[in-house]
């Protein structure tokens, strides 16, 4: 696949992980300016607002803090744009998973205000990304928005995100394991020549991350239930945020939109309201199922399934909500046809995603 993106943004403009971190945040703002708009989450905001509003205080930064409860949407990121730049706040900061970043950042590029993260979840990437996905207010997906710059902070406080719930910590992790395999849908690591500059880099990373993650995900969980920041939490803490953002960044678009993520948007357009309820990287989560087969390394499906079935996370489209029948088949097997995840001129690649459908949905 040719890349999507001409340049390489490999990184934000800084990343702090460590436990208490977010006292910072008047000093990372006081890099940008004298003010900001703070737009959280409701659960976000409540487990945060007394250390952001004392971080703030302490060095003198004039701020609001408002509460976003909708989607990711240009409209309402207009609305909080407008507000910035009439009340002539310097920056914008989003507190919360990622809807909230990916908001914060839509918002940040409409008043031309630089960004700080504060993720309070490891369940994607978001924070971390130079690219927002937007829905619709009522949720339907609208596509992503793409930035010629990066996000100007990130402030990962891991004695905030090791608090997260199980589910969101899964959802990022899956989120992470569907680069490497995405990547290994065209990608060939005995092949030296011939792919998009950068990509063999994404390649190792995401290998490496892919084992971490594998090796260190039950570890991570059960330190986590215990109260404990260990070394392994926050090395998943950071694969998840940051490390899968390199990745993505490395690899500019190219072999990264492939059949897990494709499954996810495809999912979300037919089936908006039967997966209102799930995670992004649920979703992606069974896409990698998907994926798996159609690389043509289904083994490595059991350990994934099994580790979704312990933890009460979906492994199979029924699992959602939806209809495991031949209608639903075809349309997801045409969307696929008609995306970058599929060569439609080869009849092979087409029929190998058929055939990975047809053993998707038949998932006991």
């Amino acid at each position: 696949m040719p890349v999507k993106e001409a340049s390489f943004r490999i990184g934000c403009g800084r990343y702090l992980q460590e436990a208490g971190i977010l006292s910072k945040l008047g000093c990372e703002i006081k890099r940008h300016g004298e003010s900001a708009l703070i737009i959280g989450g409701k659960t976000a905001l409540e487990i945060t607002r007394t250390r952001i509003e004392e971080a703030v205080a302490s060095e003198n930064c004039r701020y609001e803090i408002i509460e976003h409860r909708g989607t990711c949407n240009d409209e309402r990121a207009k609305e909080l744009a407008d507000l910035c730049k009439a009340k002539n706040y310097d920056v914008i900061v989003g507190v919360g998973g990622g809807v909230i970043c990916d908001f914060a950042k839509v918002c940040g590029y409409f008043a031309k205000k630089p960004v700080i993260n504060v993720p309070t979840s490891s369940a994607t990437c978001a924070c971390y990304t130079p690219l927002s996905v937007r829905y619709t207010p009522d949720g339907k997906t609208v596509g992503s928005l793409h930035y010629d710059y990066e996000v100007d902070a990130v402030l990962a406080d891991t004695e905030i995100i090791s608090k997260q719930p199980v589910r969101l910590l899964l959802a990022g992790v899956f989120d992470a394991l569907a680069k490497f395999i995405e990547i290994k849908q065209r990608f060939n690591e005995n092949i030296t020549e011939g792919y998009a500059l950068g990509l063999d880099y994404a390649y190792i990373m995401s290998k490496y991350s892919y084992k971490l993650l594998c090796d260190k995900v039950e570890q991570c969980i059960a330190d986590m239930q215990k109260g404990e920041i260990t070394e392994t939490v926050e090395n998943v803490i950071f694969t998840t945020l940051a490390a899968t953002g390199v990745i993505s960044g490395i690899a500019r678009g190219s072999n990264q939109c492939a059949a897990a993520h494709k499954f996810y948007e495809i999912t979300r357009v037919l089936f908006n309201e039967e997966a209102r309820p799930y995670l992004h990287g649920e979703l992606v989560g069974i896409g990698l199922i998907l994926q798996n087969y159609h690389n043509g390394e289904e083994a490595n499906n059991d350990a994934l399934i099994a580790l979704m079935k312990k933890y009460g996370m979906p492994s199979k489209i029924t699992d959602v909500g939806i209809t495991a029948n031949e209608d639903t088949l075809e349309e997801y097997y045409k969307r696929l046809c008609n995306s970058s995840s599929v060569n439609r001129d080869d009849p092979s690649e087409c029929k190998a995603m058929h055939d990975s459908l047809e053993y998707l949905w038949n998932i006991k």
